[in-house]
């Protein structure tokens, strides 16, 4: 038995599909871009469906205008008519690669391809293994096809006589219908167009408009400059800064150092030298040699992350865009953005923010220290709001804005509120390097558009699917029955010896796991498939 089930998924802060389409500003390309989506099962591939029509609700009926399999994520729609409105909509599509080659459609558009379409020559019965189709060149050497409702699997074609031959009829438990070229199946009359079959795409709904257009839509209007400006002018650059400090070695916690700076501080331990020199011949790391001259600022940055660590609590950062592709909720009639736009989040800039990676927590987050603060409720005109202004200080890199936010965190790991930066206070050290940044944040209501922005809260434990092998369950009869399970892991487990838990539930039952080994019921088992 087949599965067919077969629905992309997409990483946790994604909504899956299209989100931005923008004229390329020369009156007849548009930019799509969607988000990535991943195969549900192991194994299988991924491409992305692409469907657009003047009309709002004839964008599925119209079909698949274009499929992009090359692993981008974006595309440009060409030959559209100056001023002509379109919907477009992306769907993931999951397939199997014994199924078809996608990369033996006919090219369209730069890094796209057209699924073949052909007319039906002569009428086919239920039993039929040859199917007449006109331009039959233009297949593909093998794949599936869609005559009516039937799902028809050929492994090759024979040219001469325009033929597909046919390797399977009902593929994918689709029911056989006898077909005429009046679209008759001997029930209902279909379309009687025969069409490359193009998967089980995700279903999404997430419509984008956009209109082909001349003028700089994606600029912002400055009297300086007019549209040409694409630059963050409104704050300090510290890419410089934070490319000097974020390699800072860690605390190594070894040699004459190997006491806590902040036992140091407290008083716990006395007369232990605290100086800009590294490793001793002591039995520690860096035997027999000593290494003097370390940077002042890179020790202060060191200690502070060790305090950070002791007192601090770890947030997500993330950081707002000044610069980039101006989302179409900017128009050239209308400069200011959208205050609830889904795509911007009222930042004008397309996607609105991106989230800080910080590589020295395997959580990703920044550790900050937060002060004592009242946490208050105030009425207003629209009932009682929550609110909190947070004074915090954090490490010099990531150097951060304002209108910046962070997200904090309950204790079990739930969101607690999301904070935006108000003002940021900057202390530089020696030779123009920066010290700790202290900053003030206050807490945001939670029908702010920042709420709408999807993150990761924590990439240390993203989870991932497993598929065991094929096992054979006995039947009614004596038949065998083929079936695979599933098992959800983090990215914690290193060796299948760590993994203790119970399979999926497949025809009935599971397995139980232990020490990564399988579990036989009912008279079989199966073993855990690595990718």
């Amino acid at each position: 038995m087949v599965c067919i089930n077969l629905k992309p998924v997409y990483a946790p802060q994604k909504m899956g599909g299209l989100n931005l389409a923008a004229s390329n500003n020369d009156g007849y390309q548009i930019v799509l871009r969607w988000d990535k989506a991943y195969p549900s099962s192991f194994g299988n591939q991924i491409a992305y469906n692409i469907y657009f029509s003047t009309v709002r609700e004839d964008i599925i009926s119209e079909g698949i205008k274009y499929v992009s399999i090359d692993g981008y994520l974006s595309a440009c729609v060409p030959d559209l008519p100056p001023g002509q409105t379109y919907f477009f909509i992306v769907r993931a599509t999951e397939y199997d690669p014994s199924w078809y080659d996608l990369s033996l459609l006919e090219d369209g558009p730069t890094g796209l391809k057209i699924y073949t379409e052909s007319i039906l020559l002569s009428n086919i019965t239920e039993d039929d293994l040859l199917i007449p189709v006109s331009d039959v060149e233009t297949w593909p050497s093998f794949g599936i096809v869609v005559v009516g409702t039937e799902i028809i699997s050929y492994s090759s074609k024979d040219v001469p006589n325009n033929n597909l031959i046919v390797s399977e009829r009902g593929f994918l438990e689709s029911n056989i219908r006898l077909h005429n070229t009046d679209g008759y199946d001997g029930y209902y009359f279909q379309d009687p167009i025969v069409r490359f079959f193009g998967g089980f795409d995700d279903g999404n709904e997430r419509v984008q408009i956009e209109t082909s257009t001349f003028f700089q839509s994606n600029a912002a209007f400055t009297f300086a400059d007019g549209y040409a400006t694409n630059d963050d002018k409104l704050n300090t650059d510290f890419s410089s800064s934070d490319e000097n400090l974020v390699d800072v070695p860690k605390y190594d916690q070894v040699g004459w150092h190997r006491t806590d700076p902040s036992k140091i501080i407290s008083g716990a331990c006395i007369g232990t030298y605290i100086g800009g020199e590294q490793w001793c011949a002591d039995g520690y790391l860096g035997v027999g040699r000593q290494t003097r001259g370390i940077s002042l600022n890179d020790q202060a940055m060191r200690r502070e992350e060790v305090l950070l660590d002791s007192i601090g609590q770890p947030v997500v950062l993330v950081k707002r865009l000044w610069a980039g592709l101006r989302c179409p909720c900017v128009k050239m009639v209308n400069e200011q953005p959208e205050y609830r736009c889904s795509l911007c989040f009222g930042t004008g800039f397309s996607t609105g923010y991106d989230q800080y990676y910080s590589p020295r927590r395997s959580d990703s987050r920044i550790t900050v220290r937060p002060g004592p603060y009242p946490d208050d409720l105030k009425f207003h005109n629209a009932g009682l709001e929550s609110e909190a202004i947070l004074d915090l200080w954090t490490l010099p890199v990531p150097a951060i804005k304002v209108k910046d936010f962070i997200i904090r965190y309950n204790k079990d790991g739930t969101e607690e509120f999301r904070y935006e930066i108000i003002s940021v206070t900057r202390n530089m050290l020696f030779n123009q390097e920066f010290g700790i940044q202290k900053f003030r944040a206050q807490r945001v209501r939670k029908t702010s558009p920042i709420y709408m922005w999807k993150e990761f809260g924590n990439t240390a434990t993203m989870p991932s699917k497993l598929t065991v092998s094929i096992g054979m369950l006995a039947g009614a009869g004596g038949s065998l029955i083929p079936h695979t399970h599933e098992i959800v892991i983090n990215e914690g487990v290193t060796s299948l010896g760590q993994i203790n838990q119970t399979t999926s539930v497949v025809e009935g039952h599971n397995h139980e796991i232990r020490s990564g080994i399988i579990q036989e019921e009912y008279g079989h088992s199966h073993q855990i498939v690595l990718p």
